[in-house]
C-alpha cells in the first residue's frame, strides 16, 4: 500500500533526523522551504510535522519555528541491587507472562546482521556502525501483539556461532555464551518510556499517543559487556513487575 504523501515527507525528515544529518536541537527548513523541497501543499507538510511531533522526535515553538528534539538525559533510580547468579537456562531470559493454556504466546524470530545503532555501540562498548549479530523476536498471546525484542551480540563474540543461526538455541544463549568463553556473572535493566518508532507503530498496531516501555538489558562477564538485549512493550497493555527474595505463592504476579 502507498504511503500518504505527508507519511512520505516525515518519513524522509525522520531519516535525516536518524543519520544525523538533522541535529538535535537543530532547526527544520521553515514550512514554506518544505512546501517547496517536497513539491507539497501547506496542510500535507504541517501533517508530517504533527506526525514527527507525536513521535517525539521534533518539537515546535512559537515563533521560532520546529527543532530536532533533544536527546532526553533521564535520572537513573536503583530498585533493587540482588546478587544472584543468571540461570544458565533459556535463550534470552524472556519475561514469564501466563502459565493459562489459553494464554500460550506465539513467536516470530528473524536473525540478521546490521551496523549497531549509537545506543547499542554504547552499551556493548563499540564505535557506533560495528557489525552485531541480532536475533529478533515478536510476540502475540491470544493474537494480541505485546512484545518486540532484539538481542545485540558483538560480532567478535557471536560470528561462527549457533548465535548467527536462525532457529532456538537449543541450551539457551547463557550457556551458548559460556561454552564460548563468555561466562555471564550479571546484567543491569535499565527500564524507559518513549514514542514509538514507525516500526514499532505498526507491529502494535498503535493510535496517535501511546507510549512503549523499553527495558534494555545489558549482560557482563568480568571483563567487558556480552549482549545488550532491548524488549519493547505496548504502555496501555503490559505491566512490569519485579520480586525480590522469596515470595509466597499465592503473592506472586502473573
Amino acid at each position: 500500500m502507498a504511503q500518504a504523501k505527508y507519511q512520505e515527507i516525515a518519513g524522509r525528515l525522520r531519516d535525516q533526523i536518524d543519520s544525523g544529518t538533522l541535529q538535535p536541537g537543530e532547526r527544520l527548513p521553515s514550512e514554506p522551504d518544505l512546501v517547496r523541497q517536497f513539491d507539497a501543499s501547506r496542510n500535507t507538510v504541517r501533517l508530517a510535522i504533527a506526525l514527527l511531533t507525536n513521535q517525539g522526535l521534533v518539537v515546535t515553538r512559537q515563533g521560532l519555528g520546529t527543532f530536532v528534539s533533544e536527546p532526553a538525559r533521564p535520572f537513573t533510580a536503583l530498585l533493587s541491587r540482588v546478587n544472584v547468579p543468571p540461570r544458565q537456562s533459556g535463550s534470552t531470559q524472556l519475561p514469564v507472562i501466563s502459565d493459562a493454556a489459553d494464554e500460550a504466546e506465539t513467536t516470530r524470530q528473524v536473525v540478521e546482521k546490521s551496523p549497531a545503532s549509537a545506543s547499542v555501540a554504547e552499551k556493548l562498548e563499540i564505535s557506533p556502525g560495528d557489525l552485531v549479530v541480532v536475533r529478533r523476536r515478536q510476540g502475540a498471546i491470544r493474537a494480541i501483539p505485546w512484545m518486540m525484542m532484539a538481542s545485540y551480540f558483538p560480532l567478535d563474540i557471536a560470528e561462527g556461532t549457533p548465535l548467527e543461526q536462525a532457529g532456538e538455541i537449543s541450551q539457551g544463549s547463557i550457556t551458548l555464551l559460556a561454552e564460548l568463553g563468555f561466562t555471564q556473572i550479571g546484567f543491569v535493566d535499565e527500564i524507559g518510556a518513549k514514542m514509538p518508532s514507525p516500526r514499532e507503530f505498526a507491529f502494535f498496531g498503535l493510535t496517535t499517543g501511546t507510549p512503549v516501555i523499553v527495558v534494555n538489558r545489558t549482560a557482563y562477564t568480568q571483563d567487558r559487556p556480552i549482549r545488550m538485549t532491548r524488549y519493547v512493550y505496548r504502555a496501555d497493555r503490559v505491566r512490569l513487575t519485579h520480586e525480590v527474595g522469596t515470595i509466597p505463592a499465592r503473592y506472586h504476579q502473573g
